[in-house]
């Protein structure tokens, strides 16, 4: 949107969808600023559940929103989390905690973002991977702890993530 004022005018006819249960919940993509998502969702009536938005090192991992986002309740969801990231994916520090971890690079990534208590997006159109993907999701949500405390460090500094 142009403004901000344009925007909340749009949030507020998307909020009327919940309200005639035409929708359950509201979400927002691709806002990299952090005031911008504090405003909206203090002047929203109907709170965001999600924000979907790319994971890369141009808008610092989003570190400040998703610590926002954990604040309010809000689910991350990254998208291009693999695409972004193909150098780190790509290293032998990698590729070696991955093998130790009988999973492959890119299943590494989601594990990590999971273990952050994010949703990774999937954007695979192979079935292997798709396989892959759901598989690593299961483990998670069986309970199985995939990484570590020191392996999420590890990877945050492959990444460059500040924490």
């Amino acid at each position: 949107m142009r403004s901000y004022e344009e925007t909340l005018r749009v949030w507020r006819v998307f909020e009327s969808f919940v309200e005639e249960n035409k929708v359950r919940q509201l979400g927002l993509a691709n806002c990299y600023d952090q005031k911008t998502f504090m405003r909206l969702y203090e002047d929203s009536h109907i709170k965001p559940k999600v924000l979907q938005n790319r994971f890369y090192s141009q808008s610092g991992f989003d570190s400040e929103l998703r610590d926002l986002c954990d604040a309010y309740g809000v689910t991350y969801q990254s998208f291009w989390t693999l695409s972004a990231n193909r150098e780190a994916i790509k290293s032998r520090e990698w590729k070696a905690m991955a093998l130790n971890k009988n999973l492959t690079p890119q299943t590494l990534m989601y594990a990590y973002m999971m273990s952050l208590g994010h949703t990774p997006l999937s954007g695979t159109t192979d079935v292997t991977h798709m396989k892959e993907d759901v598989d690593i999701m299961m483990r998670f949500q069986n309970g199985e702890e995939v990484l570590s405390k020191d392996d999420v460090e590890t990877l945050s500094s492959l990444l460059g993530v500040q924490e």
